[in-house]
C-alpha cells in the first residue's frame, strides 16, 4: 500500500456507537487487534516488514502498562505501531477523533493537489479600467499576501492609469456553504468559509483606556468596519471573527484589498462592489500564493486552524469538480483519497468535514493509527508535544469530553512508532496517558534497543 510522500508526484467518513471502555486483555496478541476494526478497515498498517521481535511489549510490559492506564481511561483506548505493525492496543472501538482527523486532510490534499500546489487568485481588467478580483478559497490571503498581489499588479501595469471600481467575485464558492459544528460565535474556529477570505474572516484590533480602536497588526490598515465593530467591545487585543455576518465579511473584504492595493500605487474612482469576470475575459494576472501546499498544512496543523481544513476541502472541490465548490464535494474528494491510498473508509473511517469539528466524524482507533503512520513522511510538519525534553511530533484535537492525540514516539531512523490517544470521557487525562506511553516506549524504557 503506498504511503504518501513528499517525493511523490500529484495525482489525478455513520458509525455512531458509544464508545466501548477499553479492557485489559493481555493475553490477545496485537496483530490480532485488527480482527476488531469494522468491516472495511485495512489489515496492517502499510505495507512494510513484519516489526521485530524487540518491537513488541513483553508481557510484564503490557501488564505494567496497562494497569497505568486502567484508572486514566474512562472511555477511549490507545495504540501503538513500529514499522507498519501494531504493537499495542489498549481499549479498541470507535471514537470521535476531534483535531487529529485533520491528518486526513492533510494527506487527502498532497494526494490529490501535490506538495507544489499553490492556491490562486485571478485579476481581470475590463473595458471599463474596472478590476476585477477571483477568488479561489486561498485560507492565507493575508495582509502580507495583498502587498505581494500589489506589488505584481503595478509590475504588470495595472496602476499606470486610474481604475474605475473594485469588483469582488466570490462565485467560485457556493455562497451557502456550512459546516457541521461550526457554531455562530465570534471565535476565530467558527470563521467563515468562502472563495475570496481575508485575514482568515478576522479583525484584529486594539481598544485604548479612552475607547480609540488601532489596528494591532501594523501591516494591516484600519480599516471603517474595523473601527464600528471595535467601538463596541472591552479594551485590549480583541481579535473579531465575521462569520455572523456574510455582509460583514464581504464589506471587509473589499475594504482591505481596497486599501492595500492603494497603498501600492492604485487609484480607484468607483465603488467597490460585488461582481462576476466576465467570461472570455483573459487575466491580467494569476496570483499563485507565496505559499506552496507543506507550509498550508503546517498552519493548520500547528495551529489547529479549522478554516483552513475546511477552505483545503473546498479547494479540493473546486480541483476536481468545479465551480461553485461545495463542502459535501470537496469532502467527496477528501473520503476518495484516504480510501485509494491508505485504504481506509466506513465504518473505519467515517468523515462529515474535514477539521475535525464535527461529532459526526468517526474513527476506528486501529484505523486511527493507520492514518497517523501515513502521515509519517510529513512529521515535521507537526508542532512538538510533550514536557520540556520528552517533546514528540504530535497533533491535539480537543471538544467537550474529547481529548486525543495522535503523532510518532521516538524511534531510531529510519523506522517509525506511531501512536494515537482517544478519549471520549469528562476527564482529560491525556498528558497522564502520554507520559505513560513515552516511559514506556522511549529510548530507556522497557522498549529500549
Amino acid at each position: 500500500m503506498p504511503v504518501l510522500s513528499p517525493h511523490r508526484p500529484a495525482e489525478r467518513k455513520a458509525v455512531c456507537g458509544v464508545p466501548r471502555r477499553g479492557r485489559a486483555v493481555a493475553a490477545i496478541l496485537p496483530c490480532l487487534a485488527w480482527l476488531l476494526l469494522c468491516a472495511g478497515a485495512p489489515a496492517a498498517l502499510a505495507q512494510s516488514p513484519a516489526a521485530p521481535r524487540s518491537a513488541a511489549l513483553p508481557p510484564a510490559a503490557q501488564t505494567a502498562l496497562r494497569k497505568a492506564l486502567a484508572p486514566l481511561i474512562e472511555r477511549g483506548g490507545v495504540a501503538v505501531g513500529y514499522d507498519g505493525d501494531v504493537v499495542f492496543v489498549h481499549g479498541p472501538g470507535v471514537y470521535v477523533p476531534a483535531s487529529i482527523l485533520k491528518l486526513a486532510t492533510a494527506q487527502a490534499a498532497f494526494a490529490r493537489l501535490g506538495p507544489d500546489y499553490r492556491f490562486r487568485t485571478a485579476f481581470y481588467l475590463d473595458a471599463a479600467r474596472n478590476l476585477i478580483v477571483k477568488g479561489y478559497g486561498d485560507p492565507f490571503l493575508v495582509s502580507e499576501e495583498w502587498q505581494l498581489i500589489g506589488r505584481a499588479l503595478d509590475a504588470v501595469g495595472a496602476f499606470r492609469q486610474p481604475l474605475g471600481d473594485l469588483v469582488l467575485d466570490d462565485a467560485a464558492v457556493d455562497a451557502d456553504v456550512t459546516v457541521d459544528g461550526v457554531g455562530d460565535s465570534t471565535n476565530p474556529y467558527d470563521a467563515r468559509l468562502g472563495a475570496l477570505v481575508v485575514n482568515f474572516n478576522t479583525i484584529n484590533v486594539h481598544v485604548g483606556p479612552r475607547g480609540d480602536v488601532t489596528s494591532a497588526e501594523p501591516q494591516t490598515p484600519l480599516t471603517p468596519l474595523a473601527r464600528e465593530l471595535g467601538r463596541h467591545l472591552p479594551r485590549g487585543e480583541q481579535r473579531i471573527n465575521l462569520s455572523q455576518d456574510a455582509g460583514n465579511a464581504a464589506r471587509y473584504a473589499g475594504e482591505l484589498v481596497r486599501a492595500l492595493l492603494e497603498q501600492a500605487g492604485a487609484t480607484f474612482r468607483g465603488d467597490t462592489r460585488r461582481g462576476h469576470a466576465p467570461q472570455g475575459l483573459t487575466p491580467l494576472l494569476v496570483h499563485r500564493s507565496s505559499r506552496a501546499l507543506p507550509e498550508v498544512v503546517q498552519g493548520m496543523l500547528q495551529y489547529s486552524n479549522n478554516f483552513i481544513a475546511n477552505q483545503l476541502v473546498l479547494g479540493l472541490a473546486l480541483e476536481h469538480g468545479g465551480e461553485p465548490a461545495r463542502l459535501d464535494a470537496g469532502v467527496a474528494v477528501l473520503r476518495a483519497a484516504i480510501a485509494q491510498h491508505l485504504q481506509l473508509g466506513p465504518p473505519a473511517l467515517v468523515l462529515a468535514e474535514g477539521s475535525g469539528i464535527s461529532r459526526r466524524n468517526r474513527a476506528d482507533l486501529l484505523a486511527m493509527l493507520r492514518l497517523v503512520d501515513g502521515f509519517h513522511p510529513w512529521q515535521h510538519l507537526l508542532r512538538e508535544f510533550g514536557p520540556p525534553g520528552r517533546g514528540v511530533p504530535g497533533k491535539t484535537g480537543n471538544l467537550q469530553d474529547v481529548y486525543t492525540l495522535a503523532g510518532f514516539l521516538p524511534a531510531e531512523p529510519p523506522h517509525r512508532r506511531p501512536f494515537v490517544v482517544m478519549l471520549n470521557q469528562r476527564r482529560n487525562t491525556r498528558d497522564a496517558v502520554f507520559e505513560a506511553l513515552y516511559d514506556t516506549f522511549a529510548p530507556g524504557g522497557v522498549t529500549r534497543r
